[in-house]
């Protein structure tokens, strides 16, 4: 009977240690975690003006080349009194993966020889000149992901204002001329991000 007994308590041992071991192991469904990093990618927002990275409020002076075609009364390359010319900016959005705006805005530099230059229209890609109602306007232009431009021309067509609303009279036209100092344009290009 003892043999007997031991048989059953070994039984029962094995059917409780069974039991723990069952228990153990739904427990441990509920317990069980995981964990990991998912990797996403960050939008680029590299855009090139004149080749030149943006990125860190670059300055693009050295890429501003004016062009003045000239006339029968004003030679070609230089500036005086009611010349007209243009310069580029080649935007290159490529490495761009957002949609965005863009501003450009011009104002005579405070050290310019010249008081009256104004900007009097653009062109966009080599098309027809788009003057401006009121001059020195800002250029804006939105730049959707979906439309897939890569690139984009904007000429801006600059001026020696002398018309009666000019600011300079003859006397100071002719100081700026022999003065030796350079007519300076400011170019600001500002890129912001749509957001939604």
């Amino acid at each position: 009977m003892k043999t007997y007994k031991k048989f059953i308590l070994l039984i029962i041992l094995i059917l409780v240690l069974t039991s723990v071991f069952f228990l153990i192991q739904i427990f441990a469904k509920y317990l069980t975690s995981a964990s990991g990093d998912t990797t996403m990618n960050v939008a680029r927002w590299n855009i090139l003006v004149n080749n030149i990275s943006i990125k860190n409020n670059t300055d693009i002076s050295n890429t501003l080349t004016p062009v003045f075609p000239g006339n029968e009364n004003i030679a070609s390359n230089i500036i005086a009194p009611t010349a007209e010319g243009y310069f580029d900016l080649n935007f290159d959005f490529s490495d761009a993966d957002v949609s965005f705006e863009y501003e450009i805005t011009t104002t005579v530099d405070e050290n310019s020889s010249v008081k009256d230059l104004v900007t009097t229209g653009y062109s966009v890609d080599d098309g027809e000149k788009i003057t401006f109602d009121e001059i020195n306007s800002p250029i804006q232009d939105t730049i959707l992901l979906t439309d897939n431009i890569e690139t984009q021309k904007i000429r801006v067509y600059v001026k020696w204002n002398d018309d009666e609303d000019a600011t300079m009279d003859n006397a100071a036209d002719t100081l700026a001329t022999i003065s030796g100092n350079p007519a300076l344009l400011h170019v600001n290009i500002s890129f912001t991000q749509i957001a939604e």
